[in-house]
């Protein structure tokens, strides 16, 4: 579904993302990890095409870089983190507006449309406030609701940037838990996130950078071994085993266990 061949992203003369390949499929739900500027951000800006890069990203066979915004919009689409929705949008409208890569401008609502909005709603358990205006919500009520406007763009690919951040520990494991049930609807999902526990349980795969580098590609359980998540983030950490749906949790202990 998306295969990526030595991608760099330069920006102001530096080299941000070095060398990145790696290849994902249907139904594959990833995090993406790393500290602060490892380039996570920037390659998933890379991989929704809103930077240039060098190398190559081909979706379902396809060079991304030959296609219009629209057939782009159709196949992978991208939520960027602490994205906020101007203007006093009602959550429906918002939804609607998100089906843009199928509709000519003033263009009604189709069928089809609205087939794609019901099962975006449906998939987010966002129905309730449907009518409700944007700008009421909780955060992560409009989290879910971002989600939703991707979902209803029916691309295959969902790249969603720190969609945790500033969201609670209950907050965070509802919208973990939607994203694991996007994948398991047939679509590729890539999360940036720094939620290490989150993306331990709620992940198939996980993949790391460091210095914009590709440094780590295997399942959660694998993080734990030869000392990545040390190597990662410099620091020490403490696992606690098979407590949540069989997997570890950690707690990063810093430097002093070291």
């Amino acid at each position: 579904m998306l295969k990526i061949k030595n991608l760099s992203v330069s920006i102001s003369g530096s080299e941000i993302v070095h060398d990145v390949s790696f290849s994902a499929g249907k139904s594959e739900n990833i995090s993406l990890i790393g500290a602060n500027g490892a380039g996570k951000t920037t390659l998933l800006r890379a991989l929704s095409s809103l930077l240039r890069y060098s190398g190559s990203i081909f979706a379902n066979g396809t060079d991304v870089s030959s296609m219009s915004e629209k057939e782009r919009a159709k196949l992978i689409s991208f939520v960027p983190q602490g994205a906020e929705v101007t203007g006093d949008f009602e959550v429906m409208h918002f939804l609607e507006l998100s089906r843009y890569p199928y509709r000519k401008p003033w263009e009604k609502i189709s069928a089809e449309d609205r087939a794609a909005i019901e099962n975006a709603l449906e998939l987010t358990n966002t129905k309730k406030f449907a009518d409700r205006k944007i700008g009421t919500l909780s955060g992560g009520e409009r989290q879910r609701v971002l989600i939703a406007g991707a979902l209803a763009q029916e691309s295959g690919i969902l790249l969603l940037d720190e969609p945790l951040t500033y969201l609670d520990p209950v907050q965070r494991i509802g919208i973990s838990e939607i994203i694991r049930k996007i994948a398991r609807s047939g679509r590729l999902v890539i999360t940036v996130t720094h939620e290490i526990n989150e993306a331990i349980v709620f992940s198939d795969r996980i993949l790391a950078l460091s210095g914009g580098r590709l440094v780590f590609d295997g399942t959660p359980d694998e993080l734990f071994e030869k000392g990545t998540l040390e190597t990662l983030f410099d620091s020490g950490f403490v696992a606690f085993g098979s407590v949540c749906d069989g997997r570890k949790l950690v707690f990063p202990t810093g430097n002093f266990q070291r």
